[in-house]
């Protein structure tokens, strides 16, 4: 066998300025993934003790956010709860490091999501007995892709889960509308790869929504905007179509093996006859439920939508109460 090392020496000083800083409430920490470093936001309960045991959750959040939007708002209420909770920004997101900013790419993040795993190991408080795994929106997918190969997660749940991009690309689109997205890809990589120069477009088409839009008022608003968070963007890197369509968490699902809880808003679903609206996500996730193995639960929230789980209190408030029920019930 031949033993190569992984920047340990590095990630062993990452881990000793954690335990010796830490303290209740909100951490700012730093940990090594792909050989760049991340930024993230340690949450822990009130008195905090670094010689206990604590349970842990690892999140990975929506399309191009960043640590202090949808992870900070669990982060808190699951802290209070008793759990510490890891919120970070993936490579090139935030205050993270990385050369192509904003780039959305599953692939690269569900490696960070290993690697933030990986960290909270090294946590001499974290209880790898009780490791758990929540993803939100795009994360959603790729949190459970992650989970069918990394059994160091106890049990994992996804929040408003994107849960297939195949079928939102090659399901709904023909081969005539989907050739010139790929081409535009192309020419963009192409570009990138001569002149490093990066093109960027309207990734949620906000520049183009009403106002009045559930996600518009989330991601163009102070409530989570560029306003509020100056390290955010919904732009993305052209590049993105060559890769978001290639990932399929409901292909998996029957080999997860792993404690699975899915949550949505109920106005996430489409009524009898009422026609799909891009926020009508809930399918994607109740087709994820239906394919995974057992263990498995489905919880919706009454009257919440897509967006609100992000963020409004009486809503996730619910997701968290449910959380904290499902991961009680599973420990490695």
């Amino acid at each position: 066998m031949i033993v190569t090392t992984l920047a340990s020496a590095d990630n062993n000083n990452l881990k000793d300025n954690t335990m010796n800083n830490i303290k209740s409430g909100i951490n700012e920490v730093t940990f090594k993934s792909q050989v760049v470093k991340l930024a993230g936001l340690l949450f822990t309960p009130e008195n905090f003790d670094a010689s206990k045991k604590y349970p842990t959750v690892v999140f990975s959040g929506p399309f191009n956010q960043i640590k202090e939007q949808m992870g900070a708002a669990y982060g808190k209420k699951m802290a209070a709860l008793g759990y510490v909770f890891l919120s970070f920004d993936h490579l090139g997101y935030g205050d993270s490091e990385g050369e192509i900013r904003d780039n959305e790419n599953s692939f690269i993040k569900m490696e960070s999501i290993r690697d933030a795993i990986s960290y909270l190991g090294t946590l001499e408080f974290v209880d790898r007995t009780r490791l758990y795994g929540l993803g939100g929106c795009a994360s959603g997918g790729y949190m459970p892709l992650v989970a069918v190969t990394d059994k160091r997660l106890a049990a994992i749940a996804t929040v408003s889960g994107m849960m297939d991009n195949k079928a939102s690309y090659f399901g709904v689109m023909t081969k005539e509308q989907l050739m010139p997205l790929f081409e535009m890809a192309n020419a963009a990589r192409q570009k990138a790869y001569e002149t490093g120069e990066v093109d960027y477009y309207d990734a949620l088409n906000m520049d183009n929504t009403d106002p009045s839009n559930e996600g518009y008022d989330y991601y163009m608003t102070e409530r989570a905007g560029k306003q509020t968070y100056p390290n955010y963007s919904h732009l993305a890197p052209q590049f993105l179509f060559e890769n978001a369509p290639l990932t399929s968490a409901v292909d998996y699902a029957p080999y997860l093996y792993t404690p699975y809880l899915g949550i949505i808003g109920e106005t996430s679903l489409p009524k009898e006859g009422e026609a799909l609206q891009p926020l009508h996500t809930g399918p994607l996730t109740t087709a994820f439920y239906e394919a995974a193995s057992e263990p498995k639960e489905l919880f919706v929230v009454a009257g919440a939508s897509h967006v609100n789980l992000y963020d409004i209190d009486k809503d996730v408030d619910q997701a968290v109460a449910k959380m904290d029920e499902f991961f009680k019930k599973y420990s490695k």
